[in-house]
């Protein structure tokens, strides 16, 4: 029998695939050097960025465990509600 998955585990899934396709894009902000912090940077751990990787947050934000953890963070009920917080 196969797994269910319930709408919230759904809109996860979709979001980050709008993520991954560059459709939506993580909220943030740039520097004067061209590098990227992302707003809700305490909820990824990942180096600060550098002159050298100035992605470095917002390649850790396009992925699953960032959205994941941006729904238990703020308790998201919905995929509009997790588009808002991205």
């Amino acid at each position: 029998m196969a797994k269910v998955k319930s709408e919230i585990e759904l809109a996860i899934v979709d979001v980050y695939a709008m993520l991954k396709n560059r459709e939506v894009h993580p909220s943030g902000s740039f520097d004067k050097a061209g590098r990227f912090y992302a707003e809700h940077g305490e909820l990824i751990s990942v180096r600060s960025p550098s002159r050298a990787y100035p992605y470095s947050q917002m390649q850790a934000c396009r992925t699953l465990k960032y959205v994941k953890a941006i729904v238990e963070h703020f308790g998201c009920t919905s995929k509009e509600e997790i588009l808002k917080l991205i």
